[in-house]
């Protein structure tokens, strides 16, 4: 008796649940506009909070939603950072490998300075994406994990190859590329994700501006130095 009424329970419960989510999901379009909102603001929540600050309930109320279309459309607190990383890394990658392969006949340096100039790009745009991953490093989480080798290992190795390349051919001296890798690409992350200038900034055409400066000035530093050799 008592786990037939436990079953009938459990069941109107599901059933409460599923009329309260088909109320505020009623067309496909409807239910588009509120994912997509989750994820943005849940870039924004999981970027000053971290992942384990960030609540679901404030997540749904940034987005303007009801909280258990959170669950409807990701499953789990999980599952939705790992869609909102997805949302900007899978361009980002898709860009890399494609860039990889369509310059491979180019001088390496040339080759370099079109992938650091994508990943500028796509820095200052997102730049949440990056505070995010960078949080999960710093926790050494099973997150960062997914995140490299679904993402930014994928981005690292292809800077890799390029530097190796360009050591091969004595076009670069014989440093470390390990670290110059994480030089270059670290300096874009810092830059493009602790500078306000940046992360207030919202105008496409300025971000894609100011990607180039930091990509000419990155790159120009790279070639000449800083040092001028004439100086006494």
């Amino acid at each position: 008796m008592h786990a037939q009424r436990d079953k009938l329970i459990k069941s109107s419960a599901r059933a409460r649940k599923k009329v309260s989510i088909d109320r505020v999901v009623t067309t496909p379009k409807e239910s588009l506009k509120s994912k997509e909102a989750l994820l943005t603001a849940a870039q924004k929540v999981f970027a000053s909070d971290g992942y384990d600050g960030a609540s679901m309930p404030k997540i749904a109320k940034r987005a303007g939603v009801a909280a258990p279309l959170i669950h409807y459309y990701f499953g789990s607190k999980e599952n939705l950072w790992r869609e909102t990383v997805a949302l900007s890394l899978r361009d980002l990658r898709r860009d890399a490998l494609a860039i990889g392969e369509a310059t491979r006949a180019l001088a390496p340096l040339d080759r370099l300075r079109v992938i650091l100039q994508a990943l500028t790009q796509h820095a200052a745009r997102w730049p949440d994406n990056f505070v995010m991953i960078m949080a999960e490093a710093r926790s050494e989480s099973d997150r960062f994990a997914w995140v490299q080798e679904n993402y930014t290992g994928v981005i690292f190795r292809e800077v890799l190859s390029i530097l190796q390349d360009a050591k091969d051919r004595k076009v670069i001296r014989d440093v470390g590329i390990d670290q110059l890798a994480f030089l270059l690409i670290g300096g874009v992350l810092v830059y493009f994700t602790a500078n306000p200038v940046i992360r207030d900034n919202t105008n496409a055409e300025d971000l894609d501006r100011i990607s180039r400066e930091y990509t000419d000035l990155m790159f120009g530093l790279l070639r000449e130095g800083v040092v001028n050799k004439h100086a006494n």
